[in-house]
């Protein structure tokens, strides 16, 4: 439930953000920017994350992070109210209000583990999915009404609810006991928290592997991902409710998949499954340069997000399959720093694509390229022989 009243949230967040900046300033450019400096805080704070899940009450990051959060939303509002945006001002905010996913992410990850039996993981991956999933379908079409309707800004004092009532849902988790550091001790074991973390994300091939696609399939995504709202609206110059039924559409394909995900985890090798769905999303995207009809994007997006959301769901499950518990929420972390490492620069090079004068049809050629050699070379690695 708290997962699910979040996600809500954070389908305003991405829809009110982008809209707002497009229509003060017009810039593609700013837009993916932003899009893209809210990721770079999972390549600084990931690894403190991973420390804090193995350290401390999971349960209570959670709570705290969320509060955190809901404190963030006003200054953000506070610098895009302003006639002229301050972009120095409104990249720090967005990268304040960042830092709290890649903190208490690693506790959402290695919690399951604890309150879910070991025959059962593939089934809470798949449900956590199907949640995430059934708001791709619901999400945009929610978040575009809500944005449409109350306003850009209205929405994200919405975000700002979504995170406390978040918190206070979350304070109905079981409580696992584990056993606490003191901060001054906590200091000097990050680095060695740290350190064993990052050698056994390294070491284990298969697990680095998988780390490595993500990488490269983030920054292809996000080429994409990061331009969207500016393709629809100010390259085909659809109107929000268009754009967010295009969007509603493609979650469709991750509903399925994460309604059957387990089913299909459970009965092919994972090895085979990652490459493979990484290869047919690669190939599914270059589709998109067929049609410009709203409905078809929306249908496309639909077949990409089916097997990105089959590639996650075997991924997460042969982390916490393979991945001792004791160290699970610092080598979520690693992983997961890796994998993000690529989506500030995926989002920023198809912005200068864009300012530059290159059209849509060059990031969505150059994304299907690199997502197709990124699944050829997976299945080629060690991670492709699990």
């Amino acid at each position: 439930m708290a997962f699910l009243i979040s996600s809500i949230g954070d389908w305003l967040y991405r829809l009110a953000l982008p809209i707002i900046i497009l229509s003060k300033t017009g810039s593609a450019y700013h837009a993916a920017t932003a899009f893209g400096v809210s990721f770079i805080p999972w390549i600084i704070f990931s690894l403190l994350g991973g420390s804090l899940a193995d350290n401390y009450a999971k349960k209570k990051i959670l709570i705290i992070g969320n509060f955190f959060a809901a404190s963030a939303i006003p200054l953000l509002l506070f610098i895009l109210m302003e006639k002229q945006i301050n972009f120095v001002l409104l990249y720090s905010a967005v990268f304040v209000l960042s830092s709290v996913d890649p903190l208490i992410h690693p506790s959402f990850q290695s919690i399951i583990p604890e309150i879910i039996e070991d025959n059962h993981f593939a089934e809470a991956n798949a449900t956590i999915q199907t949640i995430d999933n059934t708001l791709s379908i619901m999400g945009p079409l929610i978040g575009g009404s809500l944005v449409t309707f109350l306003g850009d800004y209205n929405a994200l004092w919405i975000d700002l609810i979504s995170f406390l009532m978040t918190a206070v849902i979350l304070t109905q988790l079981p409580s696992v006991k584990s056993k606490e550091i003191k901060i001054s001790l906590a200091i000097k074991k990050l680095a060695s928290d740290v350190l064993e973390g990052a050698s056994y994300s390294f070491r284990e091939k298969v697990i680095f592997s998988g780390s490595v696609m993500f990488l490269f399939t983030n920054f292809a995504l996000n080429m994409f991902e990061a331009n969207f709202i500016y393709y629809m609206t100010k390259s085909l110059n659809y109107p929000i409710f268009e754009a967010t039924l295009a969007m509603s559409i493609g979650g469709i394909g991750s509903l399925i998949a994460g309604f059957g995900g387990s089913r299909i985890v459970n009965h092919f090798r994972a090895g085979i499954l990652l490459s493979s769905s990484t290869i047919m999303a690669g190939l599914s995207t270059l589709l998109l340069l067929v049609s410009t009809n709203y409905i078809y994007i929306g249908i496309v997006l639909g077949i990409i997000s089916f097997f990105g959301t089959i590639n996650v769901i075997t991924y997460f499950t042969l982390r916490q399959k393979t991945v001792p518990k004791r160290i699970l929420g610092r080598v979520v972390s690693v992983t997961r720093m890796v994998s993000y490492a690529s989506i500030p620069v995926g989002s920023w090079f198809g912005g200068v694509l864009l300012g530059h004068g290159q059209s849509m049809f060059t990031v969505i050629l150059f994304a299907g390229i690199i997502r197709t050699l990124t699944g050829i070379g997976a299945k080629f690695s060690p991670l492709g022989k699990e």
